[in-house]
């Protein structure tokens, strides 16, 4: 899940209709706690504690530099003057168990849902909901279908995490390049065998130069919109010799062995698509904010597409893919992090966040959500329906165990099976392997 750090934004909006925007939506504000003994359902509501307090946050998930203060910091200065943030980002000598082991286990936690499930290794998570009943956050505001990707990795009757932004899947496209080949754009609704004889015609060699006419990512990605996951959530056992995973294996062969459209394993897609400009479409996740508009000033003349389905699933791009804070069990400032919590899950932090980094809200607020990218002027004239016009699916749940070593080992069998290995031994020895890993990570 990680990408290139986010760059710098322009963060002044339009003023008169971001503040008549927030007036219409601020009935649903998340509350924060009050001064009270009891409340109706019998629940203690907190008396706000005011001494200073650093909290630590660690951001597995990517926020820019500016990002954090724009819809972090200032925020949560606002409201709570005396909680300060301290964020650690992972790197070569920073990882969770890094900072455990030095004393600065973070009190809050920004993550992939689906790496989450990793954190009960550590016995970091914990059930948030008395938390979420004492500070009064009204779990409602949220879409349903991202606190089901929250629930799903959660034990039995908990939750473990509030939900922050979550993922679009969307084709993006060179004009550039289906211009000067002569061929017509991508539209929306596609399934991939139209994209595939699209990608035929723009594969190309000219000169020195190869054109990829379709980047896909990895096989792990197109097998998203099927709800096909590497290990079982349940079982805690290899789950990839299914006709799913069959499928998702088939459609990268057919678009990697057209010829000029090979992908390296080194390949990086959005430095091929954004910098090289060598990629005609890239079918990926929400990059708004990672890179494009320092294309666009480098050249690069885009659009995007709705993402291509397979005729099983028609319309289907993905599975909810939310970006979520957890609050750690070892936290000694649980209330302060559950007040920062209710802050960055604010109808204006969430407004914010739409309107100036293009991520989707998580917020059941369909005003919200239509202002993506409005305070961010590259975007201006782009298909952003193109973002909506796919169905997400229901996250499955992920076991503690989908990523690590078994991405490796899901990578290192799609390359053997591009190189000519036998799709039913490919599948049958990543099985081997994957349990193999969980076995000794056991």
């Amino acid at each position: 899940m990680d990408v290139q750090e986010r760059k710098k934004r322009n963060w002044a909006g339009p003023a008169l209709f971001a503040i008549a925007l927030m007036i219409a939506v601020s009935g649903c504000s998340g509350r924060q706690a009050a001064n009270s003994n009891e409340s109706n359902d019998g629940v203690k509501e907190l008396v706000a504690d005011a001494s200073p307090v650093t909290l630590r946050v660690f951001l597995q998930q990517t926020l820019s530099d500016a990002e954090v203060q724009e819809l972090l910091v200032k925020p949560l200065k606002e409201k709570h003057p005396n909680i300060s943030l301290q964020i650690h980002r992972p790197g070569k000598e920073v990882t969770i168990d890094s900072l455990i082991a030095s004393g600065e286990t973070p009190d809050i936690i920004y993550a992939f849902n689906g790496i989450l499930p990793q954190y009960y290794l550590q016995d970091l998570l914990m059930d948030m909901t008395p938390l979420i009943k004492q500070h009064k956050i009204d779990l409602t505001r949220f879409d349903p279908a991202v606190m089901q990707s929250i629930k799903v990795v959660s034990k039995e009757g908990e939750l473990i995490a509030l939900p922050f932004a979550y993922q679009f899947a969307a084709l993006y496209y060179n004009k550039t390049l289906f211009d000067q080949f002569g061929v017509p754009y991508p539209k929306d609704g596609m399934y991939w065998d139209d994209a595939i004889e699209l990608a035929k015609k723009l594969s190309r060699s000219e000169g020195n130069v190869k054109y990829a006419g379709l980047d896909v990512e990895t096989v792990s990605r197109v097998a998203r919109p099927l709800g096909a996951l590497k290990v079982d959530g349940a079982s805690d056992k290899a789950a990839v010799d299914t006709d799913a995973w069959r499928k998702a294996f088939a459609l990268v062969r057919a678009v990697y062995t057209i010829p000029n459209n090979e992908r390296p394993r080194t390949t990086n897609s959005y430095n091929r698509f954004m910098k090289d400009r060598s990629v005609a479409m890239l079918a990926t996740v929400n990059i708004l904010a990672l890179g494009l508009e320092d294309a666009m000033k480098n050249g690069l003349d885009w659009d995007l597409a709705q993402y291509p389905s397979y005729k099983e699933a028609p319309n289907v791009s993905t599975i909810v893919d939310s970006h979520v804070f957890t609050i750690t069990k070892t936290s000694k400032h649980k209330d302060q992090a559950m007040q920062a919590l209710s802050v960055f899950t604010s109808d204006e932090v969430q407004l914010k966040s739409t309107r100036t980094t293009g991520r989707l809200s998580v917020l059941s607020n369909e005003q919200i959500r239509q202002q993506i990218g409005k305070d961010m002027p590259f975007l201006q004239g782009k298909h952003l329906e193109a973002a909506f016009k796919s169905r997400i699916i229901a996250s499955p749940a992920f076991s503690r165990f989908e990523f690590g070593a078994n991405s490796t080992a899901l990578e290192d069998a799609m390359y053997e099976y591009l190189n000519g290995k036998d799709l039913n031994t490919t599948l049958r020895d990543l099985e081997q392997k994957i349990n193999s890993n969980i076995a000794g990570q056991k």
